[in-house]
């Protein structure tokens, strides 16, 4: 039940040992707390109360739900045992004051708040974090490992995520046990924040997944590259091939050029690079000994494909569906002896390297006039393409 018309609790004395206080949705604009055993405190939807104060610290508190309120900021100093701190929709809210280390602190909400700094090496057990339409966010001071608790993690809506979704899943045997990403990203005229600034601007869809336990650090990694649309291509890079043990990478939009340092990523098993300006692969990609599956479909403007590919002992998988530029494949591309499907429906491809001929079982998929043009007649026909195997 709400006390709706309560507008002022006076605590003239000390309540040692008043537990639990629900105020929910009363006009109540402040509190000043007497009451040093207090374990739970309620201001939800308290549409009026701006501060909270306290002589004393409430070491015992461990829920703080202040949703709703009109509170600008807040100082943990005085709750550094708290569990839970809701502050969703406290459309007023600026800064999160930690002086000292929350060990306990495992939830946070901070979803709708005006935050734009957000300091997260002082919550090293923290296991929800929603900052979902926190638009006004920039920066996160997160150092690797201090998230490795992390199972929930809510950025929607905020500059540079549109969507960021993170599972973490202890299913061995299940579809997440290995790290994969998946990154999609589109290119905006302007970051509303700062609009005058000259930096190439991009907003993303990202999905993070990995199996527990984890301590790769990669969320932080991911976040470290700023948070608004203002993207420095160079620290993009950074944060990617930096990424440990991950196995799976999606790449999908408008970013102009593939990261430099792609071979770091030495856990790498499938790639698929979908980014329709990128022109050429970096010669080092035949680095990645582990990947068996490479995904250009759709690079339309990919010009060719690099001598060094034919190095990669490992790869199985290779699409290359509408790259339309790309007229011919290297000479050596025989050499590749795992390789078991190829797909060039679409791409500028009319000739074969005689070598390929070689590789025996290989299946090479293309529209039947693409494979007419390469001196196939054995052609098969499906639904949706036609393919040959050597």
């Amino acid at each position: 039940m709400m006390c709706n018309d309560f507008v002022e609790l006076h605590m003239p004395v000390e309540c040692s040992k008043l537990e639990f206080l629900n105020l929910k949705g009363s006009k109540v604009s402040d509190l000043n707390l007497l009451a040093p055993n207090l374990e739970k405190l309620n201001l939800e939807q308290c549409n009026e109360f701006v501060e909270l104060h306290s002589h004393v610290e409430c070491l015992n508190i461990k829920s703080l739900n202040l949703s709703g309120s009109k509170v600008r900021n807040l100082n943990l100093g005085i709750t550094p045992n708290l569990e839970s701190l809701n502050l969703k929709g406290c459309y007023d809210f600026v800064e999160l004051h930690m002086p000292v280390e929350c060990p306990e602190l495992q939830f946070l909400c901070l979803g709708g708040s005006k935050v734009s700094n957000l300091n997260l090496e002082m919550t090293p057990h923290l296991k929800e974090l929603d900052l979902e339409g926190c638009y006004y966010l920039q920066e996160i001071h997160a150092p690797v490992g201090c998230l490795k608790n992390l199972v929930y993690f809510n950025f929607n809506g905020c500059s540079r995520f549109k969507n960021f979704y993170v599972n973490k899943s202890n299913d061995v045997h299940g579809p997440y046990n290995v790290a994969r990403l998946y990154l999609v990203a589109k290119s905006l005229d302007i970051c509303p924040l700062h609009p005058d600034s000259n930096l190439p601007k991009f907003q993303f869809n990202c999905t993070y997944r990995e199996p527990l336990p984890s301590s790769s650090g990669n969320i932080e990694k991911i976040i470290s590259f700023g948070l608004c649309a203002c993207t420095n291509l160079e620290s993009f890079s950074t944060s990617i091939c930096g990424l440990q043990h991950l196995r799976e990478l999606t790449l999908i939009g408008s970013i102009p050029e593939v990261p430099n340092d792609l071979y770091q990523l030495q856990s790498l098993e499938k790639l698929c690079l979908s980014m329709k300006t990128i022109k050429h692969l970096p010669d080092n990609i035949c680095m990645l000994k582990h990947l068996k599956s490479l995904d250009l479909s759709d690079c339309g403007s990919l010009q060719d494909i690099p001598d060094s590919i034919c190095k990669m002992e490992s790869l199985r998988d290779l699409n290359l569906q509408f790259c339309i530029q790309v007229e011919k494949l290297p000479k050596e591309f025989g050499d590749m002896k795992r390789l078991n499907r190829l797909d060039i429906e679409g791409a500028g491809i009319r000739h074969l390297p005689y070598n390929i001929f070689q590789l025996k079982g290989l299946w090479i998929i293309g529209s039947r006039g693409q494979l007419k043009s390469c001196g196939f007649t054995n052609i098969i026909s499906r639904s949706r393409d036609c393919y040959v195997q050597l």
